[in-house]
């Protein structure tokens, strides 16, 4: 592995503090996303309310028993969390060449002023495409689209493909941030503007359906944020049928999607289960997919793992050209420093070719970076 490309599908930033405050229109200069720092840490406020905290999302290269939830600072953050030019140098400690950067800080939360919320997604998005622009070839930045509106959603995307970066991400439960189901026939429209611009789209994990993720991690009683934290990848299983058997993807074949930091051991099995369903289901539900579910998976789909020995011994089974390595910098479950040992270790019994597709070749062909 010591010469090979290795390119992290999946890493994030945490936007710098300012970023929204020294852009901020005097209509909304008091309203808009800042970092207050407090006896407990510091805390992302967005129009008077508390947002997220620093914690495991600034917590690469720190010893498990040094974890927490909240309680960190700036100050304690890796400064190639939001620095183009630190951010280089820690993938060069590790030995990455390239990531795609996921988001960070309070982009994903949706006031419901629509000025506010827009102001918020354009100012993150343009904010990528400057980290971007300061090492094209290693620095893939994601813009963040919006779907609590499906109009204002659209024109996002119209002005992300524009501005030239090189894909976007969605909420995978819209529903539950006062958006429609990924299923409702509202969103074609969307899906055939997804398959237009040629970008791919990704549904990065959340919180389970129905939970309180503040609400848990304050929760005292023993093993209550353990079972959030393991059961929060397989909720993306929803995504992966939802464009399957609602036929997105057959009407959509160019459409291209990424499930992001839920693993992969799950796949062999959740594809065998949908194409039993399809199997013994189709005529009863009255079908209106022509091929087995397994199909579309393999022919659009992609996912990433960061630590997943399972998944990648049954890579064959997932499909070897849809699976993607990342190092997940800089939260708490990162590789970093030692993500190539981490890889190493995955891919004692993978022959090179294969290796190589996993560690880089598949992101670099998806985001047109060879």
């Amino acid at each position: 592995m010591a010469n090979e490309r290795i390119i992290s599908a999946d890493s994030h930033v945490n936007p710098p503090k300012d970023l929204w405050t020294r852009r901020a229109p005097q209509a909304l200069k008091d309203r808009v996303p800042r970092v207050e720092s407090t006896p407990a840490g510091d805390f992302w406020i967005v129009d008077s309310e508390v947002s997220g905290a620093i914690g495991l999302d600034a917590s690469a290269g720190r010893k498990p028993e040094e974890f927490k939830a909240m309680g960190l600072t700036y100050k304690d953050m890796r400064p190639g969390s939001y620095d183009p030019k630190a951010r280089l140098e820690d993938m060069d400690l590790d030995g990455v060449d390239a990531e795609v950067l996921y988001f960070g800080g309070p982009v994903t939360q949706y006031p419901k002023d629509p000025a506010l919320r827009q102001f918020i997604v354009r100012t993150y998005n343009d904010w990528m495409k400057e980290l971007s622009d300061a090492a094209p070839r290693r620095l893939i930045g994601l813009a963040h689209v919006p779907l609590v509106d499906l109009d204002e959603g659209l024109a996002e995307l119209e002005r992300v493909a524009k501005m030239g970066l090189k894909g976007f991400h969605v909420d995978p439960f819209p529903d539950e941030r006062g958006g429609k189901p990924l299923w409702d026939p509202a969103y074609e429209p969307f899906w055939s503007l997804v398959e237009e611009t040629g970008l791919p789209i990704s549904f990065h994990i959340v919180g389970p359906r129905k939970t309180n993720v503040r609400e848990t991690f304050m929760n005292p009683l023993p093993g209550i944020k353990e079972t959030f934290i393991a059961i929060t990848p397989l909720s993306i299983v929803e995504v992966v049928s939802t464009l399957t058997f609602t036929g997105v993807l057959e009407r959509h074949p160019k459409l291209r999607y990424v499930l992001v930091e839920c693993g992969i051991g799950w796949l062999p099995y959740f594809l065998e289960r949908m194409d039993q369903t399809f199997a013994k289901h189709r005529f009863w539900t009255q079908s209106i997919i022509k091929e087995k579910p397994s199909t579309y998976w393999h022919r659009q789909g992609h996912a990433t793992f960061i630590q997943d020995l399972a998944g990648v011994a049954a890579r064959h089974r997932a499909g070897v050209r849809t699976l993607m390595w990342s190092t997940d910098y800089p939260h708490s479950d990162s590789t970093w420093p030692k993500s190539r040992e981490a890889l190493a270790e995955h891919f004692r019994d993978v022959p090179a070719e294969e290796r190589a597709l996993i560690a880089g070749g598949n992101a670099a062909a998806l985001y047109g970076l060879d």
